[in-house]
């Protein structure tokens, strides 16, 4: 069964590219993580606890606790019994899918509640997110208002884009650069959930001594913007208008490790296994640039239709792409399998020969 009752956009490994976290109606939760080098190709990292099945009516994705990961909050309707809302912590891994953990959501878990939806913002003006949860439908329930307690000593930063008409900037790409922890992006989206329309602010955590460097915003339309940020800037509230005339003086940036700014005066990835080639070890040098990173490998040989996994210990079947869609061909050890009702492995050379006849089968269906 496939009821979706909640999506939420986030960069959860920090890659520059967005994941999406789903819930599912009494169906299991997904975490779509967005995979570097296949286009339009995403891979579900949920772990058995956190695609739990639950009556799910809204799911969130922000930094509770401005400790520079986010966290994903699933609010549950008490439908046909006890059903608790539940949060998770999804840690970002060097060279590696996310950590996924569940926390104690505390009094928030309201295991009878008839939750209709929830929402973040920041009340009291504190820099932390608080957490509002509604109910009703089945039965009269007050609204529910939770403060977070850890992270009073994280830094912050609160960034509202306008649109040219000075509402605000729905749909628009917020970046912010830091020095120790790297880029963070958040979406200014309508709502992750049922009923529910969440606060355009892109809130970001920022632990310990991590500062923010610089912010960029990317508006629908393609405008976009840059602008450096020093200490004054944290634990603010910064409003971002549109840019009505596209400035050809590039502003000096602090982009933070990974990155450098470019012509245009905005932050981009740096390769640095162009500008440093004896960069990796002896016994690992072949440099595989990443997203504000890089890899190193073992420069291990395979045959014809096979390539070296990320750290070259062993030989793994290449995987070929048609359309940007994975469903339908796939390549592995020089043959085609092509999948309908079920799979049939073809040499490559007969696969013009295959699509003919399954295309001439069809249209005499």
């Amino acid at each position: 069964m496939q009821h979706g009752r909640g999506v939420a956009l986030a960069d959860f490994n920090r890659d520059g590219k967005m994941d999406i976290v789903y819930g599912n109606w009494n169906g299991p939760h997904r975490l779509f993580l967005q995979l570097p080098t296949r286009k339009h190709r995403f891979k579900d990292i949920a772990t058995s606890k956190f695609s739990m099945p639950s009556p799910v009516r809204t799911v969130i994705a922000a930094d509770f606790d401005n400790d520079n990961e986010l966290e994903v909050f699933f609010n549950n309707i008490a439908y046909r019994g006890p059903s608790a809302n539940r949060l998770f912590r999804v840690s970002r891994r060097e060279h590696g899918d996310p950590q996924i953990e569940e926390l104690n959501v505390g009094e928030a878990a309201e295991p009878e509640g008839r939750g209709t939806g929830a929402v973040v913002t920041d009340f009291d003006g504190d820099g932390r997110l608080d957490l509002i949860v509604s109910h009703g439908e089945s039965a009269a329930q007050p609204l529910s208002v939770y403060r977070v307690i850890q992270g009073s000593s994280n830094r912050w930063l609160r960034v509202i884009p306008r649109t040219r008409w000075g509402a605000f900037a729905r749909g628009a790409k917020v970046v912010l650069y830091t020095r120790r922890s790297g880029p963070h992006t958040r979406i200014i989206d309508g709502g992750s959930g049922y009923l529910c329309e969440m606060e355009p602010v892109a809130h970001f955590g920022l632990a310990g001594k991590d500062l923010a460097t610089s912010v960029e915003v990317f508006w629908p339309d393609g405008r976009s913007m840059a602008k450096p940020l020093d200490r004054s800037d944290m634990n603010t509230v910064l409003e971002v208008l549109y840019p009505k005339d596209q400035s050809t003086t590039a502003p000096e940036l602090e982009c933070g490790h990974g990155f450098v700014p470019n012509e245009h005066g905005r932050c981009t990835d740096e390769d640095e296994c162009t500008r440093f080639p004896s960069v990796c070890p002896a016994e690992r040098p072949v440099c595989t640039n990443t997203y504000g990173s890089f890899k190193c490998r073992a420069n291990k040989r395979c045959n014809h239709g096979y390539q070296p996994n990320d750290d070259g210990t062993a030989c793994v079947a290449q995987v070929a792409y048609f359309g940007g869609s994975h469903s339908g061909v796939e390549v592995g050890g020089g043959g085609v399998c092509v999948c309908v009702c079920t799979c049939v492995c073809v040499g490559a050379e007969r696969l013009l020969l295959l699509l003919f006849s399954l295309l001439l089968s069809s249209q005499m269906t």
